[in-house]
């Protein structure tokens, strides 16, 4: 059985053979190590965009900004729990806040801003929730 038309019983079919017609085991485990390399990377790549659009329909401060009411695009880092955000209207990177990731009962149907008002009026992002999972990233007050 071959796997992406490369590999077959008797090892890679392009050119991996000693000169007494046998294959070569140490190309054959090179050729492995890349293979899984490349997958691995792949996957870590896939994993790591972390990203989605939240539509904050009140003005709010995160982190150092007062954020006006719009849609932003908001990108995380994780360091378990802990994750770095990054704000942005456009291209343009609005602010970063620091917060922890924290898991919910259930699935969020779709991106939710949490809000907490305060005495005078005004009001701060407390919880970023995130759609298709039960993950809310949480701001300390």
């Amino acid at each position: 059985m071959y796997l992406f038309g490369l590999i077959g019983k008797a090892g890679f079919r392009t050119g991996n053979r000693n000169s007494s017609g046998g294959v070569n085991p140490m190309l054959n485990r090179k050729m492995l190590r890349m293979l899984v390399t490349g997958v691995a990377v792949l996957m870590l790549a896939a994993g790591s965009a972390l990203a989605s659009s939240f539509n904050f329909p009140y003005p709010a401060k995160m982190g150092d900004a007062l954020l006006e009411s719009g849609l932003y695009n908001v990108s995380w880092e994780q360091h378990s729990p802990a994750v770095i955000v990054t704000v942005a209207k456009g291209k343009k990177v609005v602010t970063t806040a620091a917060g922890r990731m924290e898991s919910r009962p259930g699935k969020f149907a779709h991106n939710m801003v949490v809000y907490t008002k305060h005495p005078d009026g005004s009001q701060s992002i407390s919880e970023l929730r995130i759609k298709g999972t039960n993950s809310a990233i949480v701001f300390d007050k």
